[in-house]
Parts: C-alpha cells; structure tokens; sequence
C-alpha cells in the first residue's frame, strides 16, 4: 500500500478524489484528518512538483474550515503519522483553532539587505534588548508601506515578518476569509509592494515533522 505522503492536516474529512493518477484521501487520526496519498518514496524537489503540491493544498482549503498544509517531502507511515498527532495534539489543536475560518495574505517588499537587518544601538536596558530582538524577527519597512499596512490592521488577526534569503521582506497576514477582497482593496496600488492571496495558512503551521 506505500507510506503516506501527508498534504495537510484538517479538521473534517474531504471526499477522496484523484490528481495525477494517484489517490488523494483523507486519514482520520482522533479528531485530526490526514490529507495524503499512498506512495513508497517522497517527490524529487522541482517547481513542479511543488506547484503541484500547492494546487492540492488549495483544493483541500476550499472544503474545509482549518487547514495546517505539511511540508514538501512529509513522507511518513501510519505508525509515524498517529505519535506524531498524539504527541504535538495541543499545537496542533491550537493551529486550528487559530486558522480556523482564516486565509494568508502575503505582502512582498523589495528592500535593501541593509535597511531589513539595520544595525541597532548596543541595548542598555531590557526594553531595549527585547525591542532589538523584536526587530530581529519582525524588520521594520519603509515609512509608506508601513503606513499602508496599518490601513489593514483592523483586518489581521496574525502577522508575521521574514527577511528572505534574496533580500525582501514578506510580510504574512492571518485575516478572515470574508475580510480578504477589503484588505485587498485597502492595500490596492500601495508603492514598493506586491500583495497575493487569499492563500492556504501556510506561514501559521506549527512545525511538526522534523
């Protein structure tokens, strides 16, 4: 029958269906689904394969109310899959009850590598070594885009910032599903940014297959 080759996890069932002439099904763990399919080795890394991948995750996101996509390469068996589920059940839980009736915007800012990690005064105090860490994990961007971000905080419920390795900053927003065409219109022509979505939660999974 092959290992499981995990999508995501959910929290109801999908109707199986199948892409590429392989299975997609759900595996029930307690209360926690397994979206996978059955084969006996991981897919080798390719844009293809991952834009695959992505087009599947996105199916799944589209009949159920929370969704935690896996990571490329989640090839595990069923013994693996349920310790696992039990072991990381409360992150797990928390995840879903976090994304549950959710969606990731993205926002892309191309910035200089300078001004993403910008030196900061040696911290004197605890305040400022936390605000120096804050910014560690949460660059600051230009003035006008983050002037444009504060037009969607009423919508964000979670944010998170990463420096890519190329240079930019992308900024991922947790909102409502229903809030996504407003906070979409809210950041509509803002200057030195892309916005994309409304995707899966990819940037809110907890990790859970290392």
């Amino acid at each position: 029958m092959g290992r499981l080759y995990v999508h995501a996890l959910t929290d109801k069932r999908v109707r199986a269906w199948h892409a590429r002439g392989c299975r997609i099904e759900s595996v029930a763990v307690g209360t926690i689904y397994a979206v996978c399919e059955r084969r006996s080795a991981a897919p080798v890394l390719s844009e293809e394969e991952l834009r695959h991948q992505h087009s599947i995750v996105i199916k799944i996101a589209g009949h159920v109310p929370s969704v935690l996509p896996a990571r490329f390469g989640s090839l595990v068996d069923e013994q693996e899959l349920s310790t696992i589920v039990r072991q990381r059940a409360s992150a797990i839980d928390e995840a879903m009850a976090l994304v549950r009736g959710k969606v990731q915007m993205t926002v892309r800012v191309r910035v200089e590598r300078a001004a993403a990690k910008a030196p900061v005064a040696r911290p004197t105090s605890g305040t400022q070594y936390l605000e120096a860490k804050r910014r560690e994990v949460s660059p600051l961007l230009p003035p006008g885009i983050e002037a444009g971000l504060k037009r969607v905080a009423g919508h964000v419920v979670r944010e998170r910032r990463q420096v890519t390795p190329a240079g930019s900053v992308a900024v991922y927003h947790l909102v409502h599903r229903q809030d996504a065409d407003a906070y979409r219109s809210a950041l509509d022509g803002i200057d030195g940014a892309t916005v994309s979505g409304p995707w899966p939660p990819f940037a809110f999974v907890p990790e859970l297959w290392s």
